[in-house]
């Protein structure tokens, strides 16, 4: 400024300069020339890579203008990947930048003058790393499992291979190959899908394993991983027998383990699927008999041809092959006699009287035994058995009927008891027999014996009849008060196992235990 003085009087005057220095006050903020820097590096860079470089200016003077520059930190740890020059303002790479980890840094620079107060401004950093091919790609799995048939046709779908790259730009660039393992030029893979299919060129015969070899490269590295294909069998055909029905005699004396039959069911497919196993269905069957891998059909137990259900046996086989289908065939085995039985009477002892006046040539009991034996096993005679000459004199028997005869008259021989043994003797061989005892009491001819109202009685009875039910009266005619009882016998048709029981004095027949 020009400060001038004037005389009032004589009008002189005097100028002095006067200069007014403005003293500054810090009241601007650095402000940056952006607020958002962008900067796009490779993920090769190294260390010391300049990222960019931030600009802020103060409209402040002297020390209140001067600005210095630092990283500010966010949530995340993108700050400590990067460093800035306090002075210029120049952004460096602090740490090795991997694309793989994170593709896009985002932090905040912050502009600091040096007034007082000290004010400042922030301003946003991008940073976007551009991918570079150091990773290699990497398969899925590294044994890979798939079947096939046999019978596949070109162009029949196998497996997929698939195998992934962290590189961003290698995805589209991967190709698969099958680098061994198909020599025979079976299968192809589809380069860019890693789809492995059967190839036109497939041999007829097939190995029943491949183990190929594939890789997956990305141009620059390359990794590999294993396919194992099992060629399947087709099962076209079903095991069969020669026959449907087979008929096997077996002798019913036969040692466990004895060889029954040997069968054979023929599968015309190859591999597992024409593999045989034979297996029993019937469950009673099993615990008789087993079937070893072979066809062999062995007894596992002793049998018994005079048990009802083991005249015949039928036995179901099932032939399976390792595809699971099933044939089937039945084993019927005949179950032939073996004499092992004796012959039983049908009573435990003969007891009876006659009066002595009976013609000669008198049939007085009959003795029958039975055998469950078969043919000439079951075959019964009978002899008398007597220690006393008398006996042999008056007495004797059919050998075929069993049938007792007076040979003698036996008049004088009144209140005379004439035992002896009768035996039974069956024709096998050697041939097996029983003795019962014979009582035979000789009444004279005034002595009434009592006399059935019938000769023989039939009566019948449904097998659910409860206990206690009444079959019929037996009746008998004497003078003399009759006591009624049932002989006791050594087979089932002779009451051995008390099914009935008959009332001591009226002669009721009536069930005793359940049919």
């Amino acid at each position: 400024l020009r400060v001038r003085a004037t005389d009032s009087v004589t009008g002189a005057h005097a100028e002095v300069f006067v200069d007014i220095i403005l003293e500054d006050v810090n009241d601007n903020l650095p402000m940056f020339l952006q607020k958002t820097y962008v900067a796009t590096l490779s993920e090769a860079s190294v260390i010391g890579t300049s990222v960019v470089k931030v600009k802020a200016t103060d409209a402040d003077s002297g020390q209140n203008k001067a600005i210095s520059y630092q990283i500010v930190s966010n949530h995340g740890n993108s700050s400590q990947f990067f460093h800035i020059d306090s002075n210029s303002g120049s952004i460096t790479i602090a740490k090795p930048l991997d694309y793989e980890y994170l593709n896009e840094y985002t932090f905040f620079v912050r502009a600091v003058d040096n007034g007082v107060p000290i004010l400042s401004s922030d301003a946003t950093v991008r940073v976007f790393v551009v991918d570079l091919n150091d990773n290699p790609p990497v398969f899925t799995q590294q044994i890979y499992e798939a079947k096939i048939s046999e019978h596949s046709r070109q162009g029949s779908f196998v497996t997929c291979v698939k195998a992934t790259d962290p590189d961003s730009t290698d995805g589209e660039k991967l190709e698969y190959s099958i680098i061994s393992g198909n020599e025979d030029m079976n299968f192809i893979i589809d380069v860019q899908t890693g789809t492995i299919t059967v190839s036109h060129l497939k041999k007829e015969m097939m190995r029943p394993l491949y183990i190929l070899n594939v890789s997956i490269s990305d141009g620059v590295f390359r990794s590999s991983a294993q396919v194992h294909i099992a060629v399947i069998s087709s099962n076209l055909h079903n095991p069969t027998f020669a026959q449907n029905q087979y008929e096997v005699e077996l002798s019913e004396n036969s040692p466990v383990q004895t060889l029954v039959t040997e069968l054979n069911a023929v599968d015309q497919d190859s591999g597992v699927n024409g593999q045989v196993t034979y297996h029993i269905l019937n469950e009673f069957a099993k615990d008789s008999f087993y079937i070893n891998e072979r066809g062999q059909l062995f007894t596992a137990e002793k049998l018994d041809r005079e048990s009802p259900a083991n005249k015949v046996i039928p036995i179901s086989i099932m032939a399976k092959d390792g595809g699971g289908k099933v044939g089937f065939c039945v084993v019927n085995i005949i179950l032939t006699d073996y004499n092992d039985n004796d012959p039983k009477f049908r009573s435990t002892e003969y007891k009876l009287s006659i009066p002595s006046d009976v013609p000669r040539g008198t049939s007085i009991v009959r003795i029958l035994a039975s055998d469950i034996d078969e043919g000439a096993n079951a075959d019964i005679s009978y002899i008398l058995e007597a220690k006393s000459e008398s006996i042999e004199e008056n007495f004797e028997i059919n050998q075929y009927s069993g049938i007792i005869t007076t040979k003698e008259s036996l008049v004088g021989l009144e209140d005379e008891v004439f035992p002896f043994f009768v035996k039974a003797s069956d024709g096998g061989s050697p041939p097996r027999e029983s003795i019962v005892p014979v009582s035979v009491i000789i009444l004279p001819p005034e002595v009434q014996l009592p006399k059935f109202s019938e000769p023989f009685y039939t009566l019948s009875i449904s097998e659910d009849a409860p206990v206690g039910t009444e079959l019929d009266f037996i009746r008998a005619e004497n003078s003399q008060p009759i006591l009624y009882q049932l002989v006791k016998g050594n087979t089932p048709e002779s009451n051995v196992d008390d099914i009935f029981v008959i009332e001591k004095q009226n002669g009721r027949l009536k069930l005793e235990k359940q049919l």
